[in-house]
């Protein structure tokens, strides 16, 4: 039992990094170049309204930077129409709003399709989340093969906490043969992911 409560909390702290690893990247938007916000603000709602995509993305950024407290509706608003056109950076944000129920009600089977899409477009943030997911049971059946997987899959393009996850908690709760279907799982969906 104490086993199994100290691996809910690593995969829980790491879900936490994840999504901490995401809104790091949202204070770039402040640093990027100095502008008069409103005008800035006015001309991404023009190109959002005209579908233009990292226009739509960069409204839900901005709905979380520039608010006291942070706007979470309004982000996942846009965040949600920008990932319906495919693009990535919204999906990822768009799953770990919907996970944490930031701006909507929790919905962790909802956040783990966004991050699928995301994921099979060459995400490791998504990769590792689902991973996350997997080991979780969260949103998703529970199956340590996949979890294995996708954690497997987001070290290999680059996410080290994904790797660390995978070797200090996954792989040491899975029999030889399960490793080697994960393995196997990984070679059949590897060419399928877009670089």
């Amino acid at each position: 039992m104490i086993i199994r409560q100290n691996f809910n909390y690593i995969l829980l702290k790491s879900l936490i990094i994840i999504f901490f690893l995401l809104c790091d990247s949202l204070s770039s938007i402040a640093q990027d170049e100095i502008i008069d916000l409103e005008t800035r603000k006015k001309e991404l709602t023009e190109n959002a309204y005209k579908g233009d995509a990292e226009s739509q993305y960069m409204l839900g950024r901005l709905a979380l930077e520039t608010k006291n407290p942070p706007d979470h509706s309004t982000a996942v608003y846009w965040f949600r129409i920008a990932s319906e056109s495919n693009h990535l950076k919204a999906q990822e944000m768009l799953g770990a709003q919907l996970f944490s129920g930031l701006g909507v009600p929790a919905n962790p089977k909802e956040a783990s399709i966004w991050w699928h899409k995301a994921a099979m477009s060459g995400s490791s943030t998504a990769q590792a989340s689902l991973g996350v997911l997997y080991a979780l049971g969260s949103g998703v059946k529970k199956n340590l093969i996949e979890s294995y997987k996708w954690l497997t899959i987001a070290s290999l393009n680059g996410n080290k906490a994904a790797a660390i996850q995978r070797d200090d908690s996954i792989s040491l709760q899975m029999t030889a043969d399960e490793i080697r279907e994960a393995q196997k799982r990984i070679d059949l969906i590897i060419n399928q992911i877009k670089k």
